[in-house]
């Protein structure tokens, strides 16, 4: 299929939770989403659309090893080949968690851990869309990752590997570990941003954001629903305002408001 992502952009995001159904009655009542359980086959994934076409997905508790997988989101990064993408990653440092699998014929996914622990995943597109809906109201429009030291210095191993190009913000101004704003080597519009962490945060860690359109009537709506605001929105360039939400579960996912 032709992908509507660019190689190497983010293309698709779900939330792991031990109950899917309270997970998925959360994010319905949030941002107004729709979930179909795929059933016992798929080990109850749920997709969740927005006027029936798919846009992020809540996946059962289970880690690669076994063990209860914590309520995390995770970003997925198109690849053309993946196979070819995590034998590149593994040479590159990556520690492969899970090794390339087959959904229905759909997609193929893997899950990796970056040199210096951040999870993430790849994905091989098939016949599945992706997020159809990426940066429109009420869905995925931003990934962000938090690094234990130079955000330059990680997004070294992503350039290796998925070909990204990064380069301080056009408004930052530090000189100390600057800010890198992320975009598909083949040109086009960035999708995401590298920054250090906050001694409060976790890290290394990619993150998902999400478009609203009120941060602060989404988080009011989110904590209605048994959610907890993380972080409070407030003014960031751009102009937007941004801030951090959690579900009932714990997972931590951003929201994004433009003026």
């Amino acid at each position: 299929m032709t992908s509507a992502f660019a190689p190497g952009a983010p293309c698709w995001f779900d939330v792991t939770a031990r109950d899917i159904s309270a997970a998925a009655a959360f994010y319905s009542g949030v941002f107004g989403w729709e979930a179909t359980d795929l059933g016992a086959e798929a080990g109850h994934y749920t997709i969740l659309h927005q006027g029936g076409v798919p846009v992020a997905g809540i996946a059962p508790a289970t880690a690669p090893d076994g063990s209860t997988a914590p309520p995390v989101w995770t970003v997925y990064f198109r690849v053309e080949d993946i196979d070819a993408a995590v034998a590149t990653a593994a040479e590159a440092g990556a520690r492969v968690e899970l090794a390339p699998v087959d959904v229905f014929g759909q997609l193929r996914f893997a899950v990796l851990a970056d040199p210096a622990g951040a999870t993430y995943a790849l994905v091989q597109l098939i016949t599945h869309p992706g997020t159809a809906r990426w940066a429109e109201p009420d869905n995925p429009c931003w990934v962000e990752y938090a690094a234990t030291g130079s955000p330059a210095a990680a997004m070294a191993h992503y350039r290796t590997v998925l070909g990204w190009r990064h380069a301080d913000a056009a408004w930052e101004t530090a000189t100390d570990n600057p800010y890198q704003a992320l975009a598909p080597g083949t040109g086009g519009r960035e999708f995401g941003g590298a920054h250090a962490a906050e001694a409060d945060e976790p890290a290394p860690f990619w993150s998902v954001t999400l478009r609203v359109d009120d941060c602060d009537e989404t988080a009011a709506r989110a904590v209605e629903l048994g959610g907890r605001v993380v972080r409070a929105a407030q003014a960031m360039p751009g102009p937007s305002r941004v801030g951090a939400l959690a579900d009932p579960a714990g997972a931590v996912f951003a929201t994004m408001s433009f003026g």
